[in-house]
């Protein structure tokens, strides 16, 4: 296979892909909502897309209106 014939290499780093969770104070989300998505185990803006709202609301101090906003901060970030 010549140059001309191989495939094009992939222009992005699978890690460019993983964003800190603290991103999301940003977009309104306050430091002591962050603090406690990090205690429960949420580092990443994909952990916390990936949760369902009734997990998100086992987070102590998370309310159905705090878990919409998180998700909705979330979507802005992908």
């Amino acid at each position: 296979m010549t140059a001309s014939q191989q495939e094009p290499e992939d222009d992005y780093d699978e890690e460019s892909f993983i964003i800190d969770i603290d991103d999301i104070q940003a977009h309104g989300i306050g430091a002591a909502d962050i603090t406690k998505l990090k205690a429960n185990g949420f580092y990443t803006v994909a952990s916390v897309h990936a949760a369902t709202r009734k997990t998100l609301l086992k987070v102590k101090g998370f309310s159905e209106v705090k878990v919409e906003k998180i998700k909705e901060a979330i979507q802005k970030l992908q």
